[in-house]
């Protein structure tokens, strides 16, 4: 059983793969790390830094969760996450998510909202918490 954290430099990342570790190590899944950028990664700002990667896998395992990074090199990151989820035969897909503007969303599209409607499996969407809330109050 796995769960697939789809990693990018968002404001949201953080709370992401807290989440996404909770539910592996409580359910006793693997957590694979995927981080999706294109062939020019310097280029891409959805590129993050390996040893950035090997950090949150190292982090992962001291919280007890079996982790592994997954870096994937296309030019359609939703693609390649999906061709992820899809081989790993992922149990659980967590993405963080950012506020858009409707035309942010309508001119640059959204590679959150293509996952969410097209990946076989539950997706767990995780948003930033707001400035001055702490994570898990109400």
């Amino acid at each position: 059983m796995t769960v697939v954290l789809a990693h990018a430099p968002v404001d949201s990342a953080e709370a992401a793969f807290e989440v996404a570790v909770r539910q592996a190590t409580l359910q006793g899944w693997e957590l694979v790390i995927a981080n999706a950028a294109s062939h020019d990664a310097p280029a891409d700002s959805r590129a993050v830094g390996d040893p950035a990667l090997r950090d949150l896998a190292e982090r992962a395992r001291q919280a007890g969760a079996r982790a592994r990074v997954v870096r994937l090199a296309d030019a359609d990151a939703a693609a390649a996450l999906l061709d992820l989820v899809e081989s790993v035969t992922a149990d659980l897909l967590v993405i963080g998510v950012r506020h858009r503007s409707a035309i942010g969303q309508l001119l640059l599209g959204s590679t959150a909202q293509r996952l969410i409607l097209e990946v076989k499996c539950p997706v767990l969407a995780v948003k930033a918490p707001q400035a001055g809330r702490e994570q898990g109050s109400s």
